[in-house]
């Protein structure tokens, strides 16, 4: 059975958002509803971009207790969604300080509370409600003129949206310790890295000299019995995420690009763009300019990973967002608690 949409009303700005019912377990059936509400800045929602996945493996989700067929890999993104934003943060944000807490985003603190947005499907002020918006779902694939006028309006969704979450898919063996080394790279990088300004006053963090590595050159170390980096876990974590089907789509590029707020969500840990930006800056340097640092020998590996989608992703980004929160580690749940 496909999803049931009722008409927005062309005149109102209506959008359909999913609400997700908590679950127990990761592995319980995705339990849903949509509704359909006024778009506006005001609104408190979180917009899922992923790939749609093999049309050939599906799962069955409910919707307002009927049943929806969808693409497994859809399935998984919802799963995860619901268990990292549904309650885990909650509960996290009540455990943090004070002082840590105001450093949380505005959507963050008011997730569980009471939605007063009017919805025509019903009571929409319940509280603990999680909404997600995702095209597959809340947007008639049936109807060519409500997806041609929801494509039009995709960059004010994903503007208007709390945050926007990238789905890279599951965890995989040497997911947690690439996770780790995005973080320490962008520990060591410094803030300004690439900018002009700093290209100017601090001559020395760039090629050749590359100053700032030096914190971080045993990510290129040879294994315990000599291996070579390239075949150690935190190499081959990092080109397997940089390789992820999902940065290899450029519409994903545009789509992600005119975000807020946008972080990555790969298994139960989100991740900041930030990190995933520095890591891709400091490969794209590693790949194009000479350093005293890192082995030149190592060059030919870095130069065979596909970097330019995910690349221009990142820079779009941060080229149309200047002025917002940096997406640090600090502004983001991935790292709460």
């Amino acid at each position: 059975m496909v999803m049931s949409h009722k008409h927005l009303d062309p005149l109102s700005r209506e959008i359909r958002l999913l609400e997700i019912q908590p679950s127990h377990h990761l592995d319980d059936p995705i339990k849903c509803r949509l509704v359909t509400v006024r778009h506006s800045k005001e609104l408190e929602y979180i917009a899922l971009s992923s790939l749609y996945g093999d049309p050939a493996e599906t799962e069955t989700i409910f919707a307002s207790s009927r049943p929806v067929t969808i693409t497994a890999h859809l399935a998984l993104a919802l799963r995860y969604m619901r268990a990292v934003f549904y309650p885990g943060i909650l509960q996290r944000c009540q455990r943090m300080p004070p002082s840590r807490l105001q450093s949380v985003p505005r959507w963050l603190k008011h997730l569980f509370a009471s939605n007063s947005s009017q919805s025509r499907d019903g009571d929409a002020s319940r509280p603990g409600v999680l909404r997600v918006w995702l095209d597959f779902l809340c947007v008639n694939q049936n109807d060519e003129g409500e997806k041609t006028k929801q494509l039009s309006e995709m960059k004010y969704i994903y503007d208007y949206a709390d945050l926007v979450v990238g789905w890279l898919g599951e965890k995989t063996e040497h997911t947690d310790i690439t996770i780790t080394t995005m973080e320490e790279i962008e520990e060591a990088m410094p803030p300004y890295w690439g900018e002009p300004s700093h290209r100017k006053s601090h001559p020395e963090d760039y090629s050749p000299t590359h100053v700032w590595t030096k914190s971080i050159k045993y990510m290129w170390d040879k294994g315990p019995n000599g291996e070579p980096p390239f075949l150690m876990p935190r190499w081959l974590g990092c080109v397997e995420f940089m390789t992820r089907p999902y940065f290899q789509r450029h519409w994903i590029v545009e789509e992600i690009a005119t975000a807020s707020f946008p972080a990555f969500l790969v298994g139960d840990t989100l991740v900041p763009w930030r990190q995933v930006l520095s890591l891709y800056r400091l490969m794209e340097e590693f790949k194009f300019y000479p350093s005293d640092v890192f082995p030149g020998h190592l060059s030919a590996e870095v130069a065979s990973v596909p970097l330019e989608t995910a690349q221009k992703l990142l820079d779009e980004y941060a080229k149309e967002k200047p002025s917002r929160d940096p997406g640090s580690s600090e502004s983001l749940p991935g790292s709460l608690g």
